[in-house]
């Protein structure tokens, strides 16, 4: 069984407008994750070093760009140490720059092909960076077999007749429609995780008790998986 867990933080602020990042960290460490995908994080006041704190081999932050408060990005983590990563770079031309994280990680479970990722506000923009990823895990499909790819993060869509919502299930036919924001009542599904391969069950579930109801102004979104076979 596999605990993935999606969590855009909004760089640690909730949606009342405190500053919390703890309870950010109490989220992750109470849900059991086996791997987190986080959006919106800020490199600063020691937030990335509580994280590698927690029980988790491999937490790796993308800083796609700088704000005032310092570099910002992407982070994945995993307790398996994973076997290739890939920071990928999705940004478009005159648009903040987006990017997301790749893990191969050798499971008792299978091998497994997980991206984090934050994409665009344009749906050209989205369209674009779902090909992009969809080459590189088609690419991860030929090196490996068997393998369990996954999917993490906020898609910025939640429109479900789009061209992009519709090549997202095409990838993965497995996808989550959970509403995930806002925190403090969640209307549309911004935050998504989207699963393609040879499972025997998948159960999606939103984290909407203390503090993830107040710690950001998404809830985090957790996949309970269960492959063929295991």
């Amino acid at each position: 069984m596999l605990r993935l867990l999606t969590y855009n933080i909004h760089g640690g602020i909730g949606h009342l407008g405190r500053d919390d990042p703890a309870a950010i960290v109490e989220v992750i460490e109470s849900s059991r994750a086996d791997i987190v995908a986080l959006q919106e994080v800020y490199d600063d006041r020691g937030f990335l070093e509580s994280l590698k704190q927690l029980d988790y081999a491999a937490v790796v932050h993308d800083p796609i760009l700088r704000k005032s408060r310092g570099a910002y990005g992407n982070v994945l983590m995993s307790r398996v140490a994973p076997a290739e990563i890939q920071r990928i770079d999705l940004s478009a031309g005159g648009r903040e720059p987006r990017g997301a994280i790749r893990f191969h990680l050798d499971l008792p479970e299978g091998p497994l092909d997980v991206c984090g990722v934050h994409l665009g506000l344009s749906p050209r923009e989205r369209l674009r960076q779902i090909r992009q990823l969809d080459a590189i895990l088609a690419d991860a499909d030929e090196r490996h077999d068997d393998v369990l790819q996954v999917l993490m993060g906020d898609l910025n869509e939640w429109r479900p007749g789009t061209r992009f919502m519709r090549a997202v299930r095409r990838r993965f036919p497995h996808l989550s429609r959970s509403r995930t924001f806002p925190a403090r009542r969640p209307a549309i599904a911004l935050d998504r995780i989207g699963l393609r391969g040879k499972l025997r069950e998948v159960e999606f579930r939103r984290i909407d008790s203390p503090p993830a109801d107040r710690a950001s102004d998404h809830r985090p979104l957790m996949a309970i998986v269960r492959t063929a076979g295991r």
